[in-house]
């Protein structure tokens, strides 16, 4: 009962008499209950935070009609089951009726089935019958009443019209995973159960209905509380719904199909369309120079040729091919040591041999994980808001790629872990994390890397979310299928045969993980999984760091608390003294962990309260206690450095099923979230539809925790003979072997995209993939095995003519190093890359001259891959090199030449420090030998051996780079010194200018 005092106390705002006859008893314990009912009332009628009612005036059956109805004839035909299937609790019930038809004919009282039971006196079957002034008003309703309200009333809402309020106003608070009050809105039959107060609706009478009067006196949604939960109160359109569904007796939404497709949508030619039909092998065609033919890739695209009169280049020399296969491959050069084993190898098969050493490499992962984690939008940070929030555990999924691709995963399976890894493992009930429970968990991090601000009160509206939920589309369907499937968020496809309604068929699938009526904010959407070895490294590289921050904070304690206490109980000193204790409990008390009456009184004192501790924000005690901010912020800050620097716990950015039923999903008219059109379900394009074994979700174990939708989709995307899966790769394996695709848009498969210029071999390829067991590694085999990929890349006179663009390939395509791989290649060739794998990224550090470099480490710097990608602070090389803005991802880079490129690499301090560093190396190995240093330079960054012309050329520049850099040198030191300094100078410079030479930055 103390609690019903202190409502009484700070609820009802009780005098001060009657606080003390409650405290003494006087009025007894049973009276409270009634005490604070009555008091509630009260508070509602005068709340802080009311509004104007926004509900319409009473119409003429609700007002005179309906109490007739409920004094006579609800008992019977007021609730379900209605006797003889009549309701007379809604204008829709009677002119519906029941078995013995409509009750009522608007217009017409004599010929209504209800006037005339009424008055022939069989209805009401017992006493007392209607008087005749309430047989008056039923007549005159009839008569004239019923044509003006079914006029300004409209069709009836239902509960299908409703939906969308409560998902979009109350799910935050009463959905799944939260149900204050232990109220749950998500359906009519828990809306009617209601929660601690009672039944939230009455049927047939909104303002007695207990969730209509709190929306209405604007205390639900909290007034305090919107802009923390990301919702806001429904608008007065949404009032008036809410109240002409209560009033029309709260009725279900009728009964749709769970349509499996949009047939009628779909025309017979649309199925015809190549992209639709599953590959077929075709045979191998003739040629007439069969002796060019090294596998049958080299079949299919010396046809094409042949038919235009052309041939296939000459081989490129084993120095350039083997320069090539590894850029291709692992993204770096070869060292003097891997070229000195190649050139070795003279027996036959030795390039078939390369290849399957930089196959075995680890590094070939590296390489081949960027371009997926391209396709994948893959970024450290969440992007949007500006501060542009670290993602501390997006690394694993960067990791868990690697790892595949290096440990030549199937595809079928790399996708299965992609979209549902959750879903193949019980990982709740695992004996032992092990590497392969976090990778499979990591992997759904595939649909969790787009930018995503949903974390920020301003930026975590419903419509945030649905781009959210957009961008995962666009990311999936963009990079698997091969499809412009987020078209059809807003209207049906305009070229391709994409409903709209199989856009939210599609992102249905994932409303079990992305639901966007019941969110999980990004920086919370973890699971806390991790290696005990992991656990064990945090917690010891964690343990100093701890400790001095424990000693900054009693520090920092000491300075902040006496002043925090001063300003708060000077506040206190203006209130009545039997209210400041409670007060003094509640500012004590962390706010999760306060009752709902600490919570009131935090909210009603709320300037009292607003005082910062040493728990607060620092900007907030900063701004209240000025005097202390000079010392008290030096130790703020290196206690945020210390913070900064540790290792988090162990967990995964997961896409996990969140447990039970989602939200239902709908069509949304022109994409927009409040305008629902008919429920769809989850499920699949239809214009597959009879080509594959049919999309059929089962939860592979307790289907409150896993849907199995994800699963389902997994399996039937990987069906062997999908028109586009195992087509979409090849096509993307072959777009990064020869600059271009067989498919120029790799994206875009449908109508709009380019046709494949060599559709045999794309068909081809596809199969053979599938028959390789969906192996990567045996494609990137065959295609660098083929003499098409071998050729030279000097242009030819008459091909050019014929085949400008070279779409035939009878060149092998001259392409600019990708950002990263110019990056790791200038570390590589320097000898200054650490090549340590995996863990969490490198840091970037913001030069005073402005560019943005990587942090080195003991050992030098990591590869790119494994530097940290913040959204708003890209590295300067990546950025100025076309390395992508993911918004949300890339599926083909551009390639510009602009200034800024060859600005970077001449002016990039960095760049001049990795020259000089080899420099320094090639003297140390060297010594005065001019000659072998610069052999060995041209070995080590070009891959090849200089000519005599250049060696000439090359110690000429050194004695004239020698001349400018003595005057330069300090005065003060002695001969000997200077002029070792101004070799070491002269030949840090010629091998910049060689790491800036466009031989060095293109691939030939």
């Amino acid at each position: 009962m103390a609690d019903l005092r202190r409502y009484a106390y700070y609820e009802l705002g009780a005098p001060r008499q009657l606080r003390y006859t409650l405290d003494s008893g006087d009025l007894g314990e049973s009276v409270l209950p009634q005490i604070y009912l009555v008091g509630r009332l009260l508070l509602c009628a005068v709340a802080l935070f009311s509004i104007n009612t926004l509900a319409s005036p009473k119409g003429v059956f609700e007002s005179e009609v309906l109490p007739v109805f409920e004094k006579r004839c609800l008992a019977c035909h007021g609730q379900s089951p209605y006797q003889g299937e009549l309701n007379l609790r809604t204008i829709d019930g009677l002119l519906k009726g029941g078995k013995s038809g409509p009750a009522v004919v608007p217009g017409s009282p004599d010929n209504s089935l209800l006037l005339a039971k009424i008055v022939g006196g069989s209805m009401p079957p017992i006493e007392p019958k209607l008087t005749v002034e309430e047989v008056g008003k039923i007549r005159d309703w009839i008569d004239h009443g019923i044509a003006q309200e079914q006029a300004s009333a409209g069709p009836p809402v239902t509960d299908k019209e409703v939906v969308p309020i409560f998902q979009l106003r109350c799910a935050k608070c009463h959905g799944k995973r939260r149900t204050e009050g232990e109220l749950d809105l998500r359906t009519l039959a828990s809306r009617m159960k209601g929660g601690k107060s009672g039944p939230a609706l009455v049927p047939g009478k909104p303002d007695e209905s207990l969730l209509f009067q709190r929306i209405t006196k604007g205390e639900m949604p909290p007034p305090d509380l919107l802009f923390e939960s990301q919702v806001r109160p429904p608008n007065e359109a949404e009032v008036e719904i809410l109240r002409k569904w209560i009033a029309g007796g709260a009725l279900p939404a009728p009964e749709e199909p769970a349509a499996q497709g949009s047939d009628h949508l779909i025309k017979d030619e649309d199925r015809e369309f190549w992209a639709f039909q599953s590959p077929s092998r075709p045979a191998l065609p003739k040629v007439k120079n069969e002796q060019q033919v090294r596998n049958p890739i080299d079949a299919f695209l010396l046809a094409s040729l042949e038919k235009k009169n052309l041939s296939f280049s000459p081989e490129a020399s084993d120095l350039t091919l083997l320069r090539r296969a590894h850029l291709d491959l692992t993204g770096m050069p070869p060292t003097p040591q891997e070229i000195d084993e190649f050139r070795e190898d003279d027996q036959p098969g030795a390039y078939e041999r390369l290849i399957d050493r930089l196959l075995d490499s680890g590094h070939y992962g590296e390489r081949w994980a960027q371009i997926w984690l391209d396709l994948a939008g893959y970024a450290d940070s969440e992007g949007v808001i500006d501060e542009d929030r670290p993602r501390k555990y997006s690394w694993r999924y960067r990791d868990y790629v690697i790892r595949a691709f290096n440990s030549d995963k199937p595809y079928d399976r790399f996708l299965h872990e992609q979209l549902a890894g959750d879903e193949l493992i019980d990982y709740e009930n695992v004996e032992e994390v092990t590497q392969e429970v976090v990778d499979t968990l990591a992997a759904t991090g595939f649909l969790r890397l787009t930018p995503d601000g949903t974390y920020g009160a301003a930026t975590g509206s419903l419509a945030e979310r649905m781009t959210v939920i957009s961008d995962e589309m666009h990311v999936l369907s963009s990079s698997l299928m091969g499809l412009t499937v987020g078209c059809a968020r807003c209207h049906d496809h305009k070229y391709d045969p994409l409903p709209q309604r199989d856009y939210y068929r599609l992102s249905a699938i994932f409303q079990t993980a992305l639901d966007p009526y019941d969110w999980v904010v990004p920086t919370e959407r973890h699971l806390e999984v991790g290696l005990a070895s992991e656990r064990e490294a945090s917690a010891k590289f964690n343990a100093p760091l701890e400790e001095e921050v424990r000693r900054l904070k009693t520090a920092f304690d000491g300075i902040v608390t006496p002043r925090y206490e001063t300003e708060l109980e000077k506040r206190l000193s203006e209130l009545p003294e039997d209210l400041r204790e409670d007060l003094r409990t509640v500012a004590a008390t962390p706010k999760k962990e306060r009752t709902s009456i600490q919570k009131y009184l935090a909210r009603q004192f709320k300037e009292v309260l607003q005082v910062p501790n040493a728990d607060g924000e620092w900007h907030q005690i900063a701004e209240a206690f000025p005097e202390i901010k000079e010392e008290a912020g030096k130790i703020n800050k290196e206690i945020s450095a210390l913070k900064a620097r540790m290792w988090p716990e162990p967990k995964i950015r997961a896409l996990y099923d969140m447990g039970g039923d989602p939200s239902p999903a709908y069509v949304l008219q022109r994409g927009a979230a409040q305008s629902i059109g008919e429920r769809v379900y989850p499920g699949v394009p239809a214009i597959f539809s009879g080509k594959l074994v049919s999309y059929e979700a089962a939860p592979p174990r307790d289907a409150a925790k896993t849907s199995g939708n994800r699963l389902a989709f997994a399996r039937w995307l990987t069906q062997p003979d999908h028109p586009l899966t195992a087509r979409v790769m090849v096509n993307r394996l072959w777009l990064n072997h020869f600059q271009r695709g067989l498919v120029a848009t790799p994206a875009n498969f449908g109508r709009t995209g380019s046709p494949p210029s060599h559709p045999e071999l794309l068909d081809w390829l596809a199969t053979e993939f599938v028959r390789s067991g969906w192996s990567i590694k045996a494609m990137h085999r065959l295609m660098m095995t083929s003499a098409a990929y071998r050729q030279t890349s000097r242009v030819d006179a008459k091909a050019q003519a014929a085949d400008p663009e070279n779409i035939l390939l009878s060149r092998m395509p001259l392409r600019r190093m990708d950002a990263e791989v110019l990056h790791d290649s200038i570390l590589r060739v320097t000898e200054r890359a650490d090549l340590a794998s995996f863990g969490r990224p490198v840091p970037v550090t913001k030069k005073d001259s402005g560019e943005i470099v990587a942090d080195a480490t003991e050992d030098g710097w990591r590869r790119a891959i494994y530097v940290m990608k913040r959204r708003r602070t890209p590295m300067s090389m990546l950025e100025a090199f076309d390395a992508p803005q993911l918004t949300p991802n890339c599926t083909e880079r551009a390639e510009s030449t602009v200034a800024p490129q060859a600005l970077q690499l001449m002016n990039s301090p960095l760049v001049l420090e990795h020259a000089r560093y080899l420099a320094g190396r090639l003297i140390d190995h060297f010594a005065d030998d001019r000659k072998g240093q610069i052999d060995r330079l041209y070995w080590q960054v070009l891959s090849r051996p200089p000519s005599p012309q250049e060696i000439d050329l090359a110690l000429t520049d050194l004695a004239d780079l020698e001349r400018h850099w003595m005057p330069h040198l300090a005065r003060t030191r002695h001969n000997g010194p200077r002029k070792a300094a101004a070799e070491w100078m002269a030949l840090g410079s010629l091998a910049h200018g060689l790491l800036n030479s466009p031989e060095f930055v293109y691939i030939d």
